[in-house]
């Protein structure tokens, strides 16, 4: 018995012996110190060569000893040339919260070597932290840095690359003249020559070490350190990409970013990008869409049997008859699939494939409107990280305009997993060619820099093939296809005055210049120079770190700001807040009413929605996306009959007995209402009320477009009865709906309710007066 309590005592003393061991271990893991040699005073770059003309900036930063019990802070700079020691103190910045301090260098000679030695001194000698650095003092000048460009051939050895863009690392192709947020381009890269020879120049100051690199799609980007005036030609060997893509491959969830990118992940994980999956909108969407192309029924959505198939045969309205004013059809089939709700809203799970090695993941459900979860924690997470840069190319040419997203449009090249722990198990595409972090392993992808990066999920189209029938519903004549574009706003920003892209559109917009999708939903849209105006709450980056997490900086690349791109994919976003949405709307068109005149007891007057600021029409995006123009005129505090019949049409909305008690029902009314309109075969009468708007997969026919393109202008006419003879108000309000009314009642009717004033976005608000 005694024999076994020492083993157990013994256990313990072990156990606590360890657990002391652990403690200390990780206080001196965790613990850290860092500091900042800079020519500036802002401390934004960490230098290591000067002029005799510069002052040096230190920063320390520590969290091993409580800053109110360091008694002495101080640096001392040595010189390598006289070996004279000078000392200079730090002092607490508490708006830091951290350590600086700062010397002159004018007495020092070109040439000289300094050795900085940091002391920060507590109330005992063991509390004590000490650091030393190096620095040089040179001269300004110019450089011309040659080398060579290889590229790994397997185990062959290497051969010379041609055509690399060789850059100093963090040299923005952009005209330095320029001091705009939206600089004009210029080319700071030069090409490889057919030998991989190159020559670049460069100015700065001797013994500054700088970092040339070089990227070219295909490879993954590489660099080496050179120091000015010491070593002037460096050789530069890239690795080819592999170019089997490995559906196996393990998503890495977009959390694995945050720790060297928070910021960038926390705009992300604030965008609609990151519900993409899990928004119970487009849950519901899925469910009806199953539904119907399963059983060609969207009533039967909630029967767990419609998913029973892995790979179900297409039924919806194939066999069904129709007649527009073009003719009588009989339906052929559809070009869709089943998997293409998840192709956009969850790519990664959609990109990897069913038992059979073939057919595309579809299944969306995520456990939000059914008990039944198909997708893992980082399928849920949308459109994310590590699916955007596993994207090497996209197919921008007009055939893949009516397919949606990754099995149609995107070339994936996702890494061996077996090979994960490894540099070849890893690579991100982007749009720097002078990112060398082993970690990451990027490679150049200059579509990343343009708007066809985003055609895949946000231009398609449904395409029907009809056969045409006579009078006796027998064929008549060849099959033909009919395309119904739905998505479709990379084809309405390609055929503006924004893309430059085709002759019979020239660029023609507010700022004079091509701008891509990023340069309005990554930054904000650049001001309107002519009238003075930017979008509310306008925002410039200008950190030169913004990309990088705080504890990261010391190792990151300083880059302009104007150069990067947060990921903020902010427009009419609806997980955001009101005020935040409201801007986006506010800026992209302008509201008037004028000609306004009262003749023989009629008010008449015209109201004008301008398309002044987007590169799309408005709106833009999924068909049920729809705006109110709505119009009043009062007198005497009566509310005035129209008398015309400029009125918003059924898509407007008319439930009067619905959830919403009729709130938020606009048909009929004065004004307009500004979408693309579809038609779709009735599937279910009881459902057809509710879905005038129609899901551009379930339609057969465009009955209307009121939309309006850029640069373009929409008037409309009014007329009303007046009253007597004194003052009358005329109001002209623009309402944006994420979804019709129909769509609203319909989800309310099942569960999912959505409050009115988070659909319904009042942007617009004109009021006029006149005396008759």
């Amino acid at each position: 018995m005694q024999g076994k309590l020492m083993k157990y005592y013994k256990k313990i003393l072990i156990l606590i012996l360890f657990i002391i061991t652990i403690s200390l271990f990780c206080k001196n893991s965790f613990a850290g110190v860092s500091h900042v040699l800079s020519r500036n005073a802002d401390y934004s770059t960490d230098d290591h060569a000067f002029l005799t003309t510069d002052t040096l900036y230190v920063q320390v930063t520590q969290n091993i000893l409580d800053y109110r019990e360091i008694k002495k802070s101080f640096f001392t700079l040595k010189s390598h040339q006289t070996k004279n020691k000078t000392k200079y103190p730090l002092i607490w910045n508490s708006d830091l919260t951290a350590f600086t301090g700062l010397a002159p260098l004018e007495n020092y000679p070109i040439g000289d070597k300094i050795t900085i030695h940091i002391t920060l001194r507590g109330k005992n000698a063991k509390d004590e932290i000490k650091r030393k650095d190096r620095f040089v003092i040179g001269n300004t000048g110019k450089w011309t840095l040659t080398g060579t460009i290889y590229e790994k051939i397997s185990d062959k050895g290497t051969g010379t690359l041609t055509n690399a863009r060789v850059r100093i690392q963090g040299v923005a192709d952009i005209n330095t003249d320029d001091i705009s947020y939206y600089p004009q381009e210029d080319d700071k890269f030069i090409l490889s020559g057919e030998n991989g020879n190159f020559a670049i120049d460069y100015e700065g100051i001797s013994g500054q070490v700088i970092v040339i690199t070089a990227g070219k799609e295909g490879y993954k980007n590489a660099g080496k350190e050179i120091t000015l005036g010491h070593n002037n030609s460096v050789t530069i060997t890239l690795s080819l990409v592999s170019a089997e893509d490995h559906p196996s491959y393990e998503y890495r969830s977009s959390k694995s970013c945050e720790k060297c990118h928070s910021t960038i992940y926390n705009d992300w994980q604030d965008s609609d990008m990151a519900y993409a999956a899990v928004n119970p909108i487009n849950q519901l969407v899925f469910l009806l869409y199953t539904a119907w192309y399963v059983t060609g029924d969207r009533a039967n959505f909630t029967d767990p049997s419609i998913f029973n198939d892995p790979n179900p045969a297409f039924v919806g309205d194939k066999g069904k008859i129709f007649e527009d004013a073009t003719g009588r059809y009989m339906i052929l089939g559809d070009a869709g699939h089943i998997h293409d709700c998840a192709d956009c809203h969850s790519p990664s799970y959609a990109s990897k494939v069913q038992g059979d090695g073939v057919t595309p993941l579809w299944d969306m459900r995520a456990g939000i409107l059914t008990d039944v979860d198909k997708l893992s924690f980082v399928d849920k997470q949308g459109v994310h990280c590590d699916f955007c840069h596993k994207m090497h190319s996209v197919r921008d040419e007009e055939e893949y305009w009516t397919e949606p997203g990754v099995n149609y449009k995107v070339n994936l090249l996702r890494p061996d997993p077996l090979l994960e722990s490894s540099r070849e198990g890893k690579v991100m595409f982007g749009p720097f060619d002078d990112v060398i972090y082993k970690s990451m392993q990027a490679s150049y992808a200059a579509q990343f820099k343009k708007s066809e990066i985003c055609s895949p999920c946000h231009q398609d189209a449904r395409k029907l093939y009809l056969q045409p029938l006579d009078g006796n519903n027998q064929p008549k004549g060849d099959a033909i296809e009919r395309i119904l574009w739905s998505e479709d706003t990379y084809r309405e920003w390609r055929f503006s005055g924004y893309s430059g892209l085709e002759e019979d559109y020239p660029v023609n917009n507010y700022v004079g210049k091509v701008l891509q999708c990023q340069d309005c939903h990554m930054k904000d849209p650049p001001p309107d120079p002519t009238i003075g105006k930017s979008i509310a709450d306008y925002r410039e980056i200008t950190d030169p770190f913004f990309m990088i997490s705080e504890e990261k900086r010391k190792y990151a690349t300083k880059r302009d700001p104007r150069t990067i791109y947060p990921h903020r994919f902010e427009g009419t976003n609806q997980n955001l807040t009101a005020g935040k949405r409201k801007r986006y709307l506010d800026w992209a068109v302008d509201l008037t009413v004028t000609d306004t005149k009262v003749e023989d007891g009629i008010l008449s007057f015209d109201v004008n929605l301008i398309n002044s600021h987007t590169g799309h029409t408005y709106p833009s995006g999924v068909t049920q996306r729809n705006v109110v123009l709505l119009v009043e005129a009062t007198q005497s505090g009566t509310v005035l009959s129209q008398s015309n019949d400029q009125v918003i049409d059924t898509p407007g909305g008319n439930f009067p007995d619905g959830y919403y008690e009729g709130k938020g029902d606009y048909a009929g009314k004065p004004g307009k209402i500004f979408m693309k309109h579809n038609r779709m075969i009735v599937d279910n009468d009881e459902l057809s009320p509710f879905f005038y708007d129609i899901l551009y997969a379930h339609a057969v026919e465009e009955l209307y477009d009121t939309r309006i393109k850029a640069n373009q202008t929409d008037t409309t006419h009014y007329e009303f009865q007046t009253i007597d003879t004194s003052k009358i108000t005329i109001t002209a309000r623009l309402i944006y709906r994420f979804l019709p009314k129909g769509t609203l009642e319909f989800a309310a009717r099942n569960g999912y309710v959505i409050p009115l004033e988070e659909n319904d976005y009042e942007s617009h608000k004109v009021g006029v007066s006149l005396n008759p």
